[in-house]
């Protein structure tokens, strides 16, 4: 794939990691075919993006829709996936869209022989809350909640496929932020949600990556001789006192920051949980991400990225680009 154009195919084109790494293929001279639900959102997401871009309707979801968008493409990248429970998506759901999804979609790629496969998973796939170090030789962590247990079961799945001399590689982004992003992720609305509202303090943490740091990563990957491989895109850990010190300095404004016992902090996910069972609204925490935020300890990036040229932006720029326009967009 180096040195020639390629066509790849993006899941999750439309997303905040896919549509980074679309503009990321065309600028390194790739042609790039968008798997998307809706091309209008699709014309709306890429107005005025040069380079060879077409798309392709369907769902992660339909095998047939995946194994016709895949045809004459030399490369995959799988970055669609649901990560929250909410009104319309139960965690059932969410578990088999995520997991029927990388069975498709990455399945499908390797039986159709293609040679650059990238499946975009998670650190919360790696991550054990306890200290442990985490490298790309980790194990998958078994989870009580949703979104891992789907992570988890996908990416024993692909890990299968390694095993057996599959060209499939995996990267494990940290909390995804960038400017324009088509529709908030969870990463960014929490973003805001410091912003606007306020930053706990409590024991923890929080790893930033830039989406466009990440975009480039994936080029690179794709670029890389074919075969099994896994790399960290961690980014940046903050402990939440800096993360309420940087957005201070980035918005220009005295934000919130609230102490917060971890144990209240993870029984209020943990209430909160429990009271989507019989109320289908919108909450603003889970246990899950609850556990996320008090026990998350600093992960490093993958070292083949620094071979492969691969840099990861200084922290306060990549805040302050994405708060910039967050505000130019009326949410913070």
């Amino acid at each position: 794939m180096s040195g020639r154009s390629s066509r790849v195919l993006v899941t999750g084109a439309t997303g905040l990691a896919g549509s980074h790494t679309v503009r990321a293929l065309l600028d390194a001279g790739h042609r790039v075919r968008a798997f998307v639900r809706s091309p209008e959102k699709a014309r709306r997401v890429f107005d005025g993006q040069d380079g060879p871009l077409e798309t392709a309707q369907g769902d992660i979801g339909d095998v047939s829709s995946v194994r016709e968008a895949l045809r004459g493409c030399d490369g995959v990248v799988h970055c669609a996936a649901v990560v929250a429970v909410d009104l319309g998506n139960t965690p059932e759901a969410l578990i088999e869209t995520n997991v029927a999804g990388v069975r498709n979609v990455v399945g499908t790629a390797v039986e159709q022989g293609l040679e650059r496969i990238l499946h975009v998973s998670s650190l919360a796939t790696l991550f054990r809350g306890d200290g442990t170090e985490i490298s790309e030789t980790s194990e998958p962590q078994q989870s009580k909640h949703a979104y891992g247990q789907s992570k988890t079961i996908a990416e024993m799945y692909v890990r299968e496929l390694q095993a057996k001399g599959h060209p499939v590689k995996i990267v494990y982004p940290g909390a995804i932020i960038a400017p324009n992003d088509p529709g908030l992720t969870e990463s960014m609305n929490a973003l805001c949600a410091f912003i606007n509202d306020f930053v706990p303090l409590t024991t923890g943490g929080m790893q930033f990556i830039d989406a466009r740091d990440l975009a480039v990563a994936h080029v690179r990957i794709l670029e890389a001789p074919p075969g099994p491989a896994r790399y960290l895109a961690a980014g940046t850990f903050l402990r939440w006192a800096e993360v309420a010190t940087l957005l201070e300095a980035t918005t220009g404004k005295r934000l919130r920051a609230i102490p917060f016992p971890a144990p209240l902090l993870r029984a209020i996910g943990w209430s909160l949980d429990r009271l989507r069972h019989v109320m289908r609204i919108e909450l603003p925490l889970t246990a899950e991400a609850a556990t996320y935020v008090t026990k998350w300890h600093p992960i490093p990036n993958s070292e083949a990225f620094d071979a492969m040229g691969v840099k990861f932006r200084d922290i306060s720029e990549s805040l302050r680009d994405t708060v910039d326009w967050l505000r130019e967009t009326g949410r913070v």
